[in-house]
């Protein structure tokens, strides 16, 4: 696999602003051009052998680059882009090299999740792959090249057709197989030859997959005006590529949001602080947070346990910025991460023991009970690092850790720490023991079925034949029933949890044993967790719904598919807020919160999901008002 930029445009709406150079050599920040940063998300991905496409009278410009090779073809002003990547393939051919080639436009710059997810889905495909941007803005709608789509596969293409199903974003995986059509649309356009007719070509084979980017940030440099959009997007891209695919819940849509300010603050500045230095500075925050918890302040141990959570991703982002990573660093940050998850379980163990377990006079088996429960939540944080560590599939073990029951260090840490401010430091343990070690046993059978599949392969050889697989719709039949299925489930749950937290209720004034309060919390404790699970499937189930039904939708009321998924991100939220009710009154009263502030915290959620309800009914009105001026019309003629 090889990457190909392609820079041999004339820039003819730039240059007032390029003056003479090529257009990829405008600075995004100082020292730092459009090429540098493509390279740069190339080489991020695994593409190391990078050429960069130009004409003889741009030439000199990158000369003399170590991270790049050139490549000069013949091309005049006029000429299409197939023509200049066509040219391209035979300087290649000549020197030896015939690979899949990842191919750039060199004036658009993208998020490094967008060419990663290309990358994996075409990757050993005999198909052309594009990048699709369903979430079109009005500008990119003119001048993009609009794609349209059935299933799975591309069926047109063109810069003067309507945006039925989004644009592309410059980004292309082409395989070798397909040279050939290359070489067979040039020989019918000649020099005029375009991707979006080599994109036709193949598309009337079915030979044109598509990976769709909507969400993702991109942007295309053609005026002056885009080149300022460029420069202020280009940070948001940057902050954007510092999250991890490892990263939670907690850590992506909080931790991050905090830790990437801080680096990018410091980037900017240039202000380098060694990341080690960082890393050591976050670990005196963890120490210092668990001798709180020590001493009994569990408010400002807990804060400061979160603030190291959060701080954890600033070594890391600073050592990508400032191109200082290292091994020994990487070693640092997961050895002193123990240490702190250790120091602060020990502390919350510390005061279990001392304000719950001795003033109830436990006997033996009671405390055997809690100090297993301690040795299990240790043990299983400590084993989901090794585990994530030993196994060599990273893609498995970052969807497993971020899925239910989410085993991220991110997520740990932030329940510890509220378990903490609420003094009920067995539920915190009890979280970490059930995620960690479903964690570990999901891990387990992943191994195992492998070994498996590895012995068959050596005692019964098998011969792989291809066979084609139909592009099938997803059923709304079948959504329906499995979201019935997850709503009955949701409903026998909240029934089960009301009982529990009567039970504990019950034994909380009678003043019986503490062991049964404890179970009845335990109990209470995994039944509200399978609350937001089958909540969570059944939001997934009606996002479903939602795309199944969005192309009649499309065709048969004239919305677009941008303002249909506007609408329906909002119909989402409402769900979500509506089902956060739920949930949130049996943590309260789980917690022993006063009844004042689970009204409060009630009344706040539903204000929230008034509020979405009204945004989401001027947006539908909005969505079809064509339709409502259309049946005015009609009933007055």
């Amino acid at each position: 696999m090889i990457g190909v930029i392609l820079a041999a445009g004339f820039a003819t709406r730039l240059k007032s602003v390029v003056s003479g150079i090529p257009k990829t050599l405008i600075e995004l920040e100082p020292g730092l051009t459009v090429l540098d940063y493509i390279v740069n998300v190339f080489r991020e991905v695994g593409v190391k052998d990078i050429y960069v496409v130009t004409r003889s009278e741009l030439e000199q410009f990158f000369r003399g680059r170590d991270d790049v090779e050139v490549l000069v073809v013949d091309v005049v002003e006029g000429d299409g882009n197939l023509w200049t990547f066509y040219q391209a393939l035979k300087v290649l051919k000549s020197r030896g090299v015939e690979d899949d080639v990842v191919l750039s436009m060199s004036d658009h710059i993208y998020e490094i999740a967008i060419l990663r997810k290309l990358v994996k889905t075409a990757k050993g495909s005999s198909q052309i792959y594009l990048c699709l941007d369903r979430l079109i803005r009005g500008r990119d709608a003119v001048e993009g090249l609009k794609i349209v789509v059935d299933g799975s596969t591309v069926v047109l293409s063109g810069k003067n057709i309507p945006p039925y199903s989004g644009i592309d974003t410059g980004l292309f995986y082409i395989p070798r197989n397909i040279y050939s059509y290359v070489e067979k649309v040039v020989a019918e356009k000649g020099r005029k030859a375009s991707l979006s007719d080599l994109i036709n070509t193949l598309a009337r084979e079915g030979l044109v997959g598509y990976v769709d980017v909507s969400g993702y940030l991109w942007q295309d440099i053609d005026t002056p005006e885009d080149v300022e959009r460029a420069r202020k997007l280009y940070w948001r891209i940057l902050a954007r590529n510092l999250v991890k695919e490892s990263d939670g819940i907690v850590s992506r849509y909080i931790n991050r949001k905090i830790s990437t300010k801080i680096s990018l603050a410091l980037y900017k500045s240039r202000i380098y602080v060694d990341p080690n230095i960082v890393t050591l500075i976050v670990f005196s925050i963890g120490i210092l947070a668990s001798f709180f918890i020590f001493l009994g302040k569990n408010l400002v141990g807990a804060v400061l346990a979160i603030l190291s959570s959060i701080l954890d991703g600033v070594d890391g982002e600073l050592a990508r910025l400032f191109k200082a990573q290292s091994k020994f660093g990487a070693f640092l940050d997961t050895l002193l991460d123990r240490v702190v998850d250790t120091m602060i379980m020990t502390a919350m163990f510390y005061q279990l023991i001392t304000k719950i377990i001795v003033p109830h006079a436990v006997d033996m088996v009671q405390l055997i009970l809690f100090t297993s429960l301690f040795g299990l939540t240790l043990l299983g944080s400590i084993y989901v690092s090794y585990v994530s560590n030993i196994v060599e599939d990273r893609e498995f073990i970052a969807k497993l850790r971020n899925s239910f029951p989410w085993t991220t260090r991110d997520v740990r840490i932030t329940v510890l720490a509220i378990s903490t401010i609420l003094s009920m430091y067995e539920v915190g343990f009890m979280y970490v023991v059930f995620s960690s070690w479903f964690f570990i046993a999901r891990t387990l059978r992943y191994r195992m079925r492998e070994e498996m599949m590895f012995r068959k392969k050596i005692m019964v050889p098998r011969i792989e034949v291809p066979i084609a697989k139909p592009v099938t719709k997803p059923s709304i039949g079948l959504i329906a029933e499995e979201m019935l299925l997850n709503l009955a489930l949701l409903i026998v749950l909240v029934y089960l949890s009301g009982i529990a937290l009567d039970k504990i209720s019950f034994y909380q004034t009678s003043g019986g044993s503490y062991l049964y309060v404890f179970l009845w919390q335990f109990i209470s404790s995994i039944e509200i967790a399978l609350i937001i699970y089958f909540a969570y499937n059944l939001i997934k189930n009606l996002v479903a719904l939602f795309t199944a039904l969005r192309d009649r939708v499309v065709e048969k009321l004239w919305v677009t598919p941008s303002v249909y998924q506007k609408i329906i991100k909002k119909a989402v939220l409402v769900v979500i807020a509506s089902l956060s009710l739920c949930p949130l009154n049996f943590v309260l009263a789980l917690s022993n919160v006063e009844k004042d502030l689970i009204d409060l915290g009630n009344y706040i959620v539903t204000a929230l999901i008034l509020i979405l309800l009204v945004l989401l009914v001027v947006d539908i009105a909005k969505a079809f008002e064509h339709l409502v001026k259309d049946r005015i019309h009609r009933v007055k003629h």
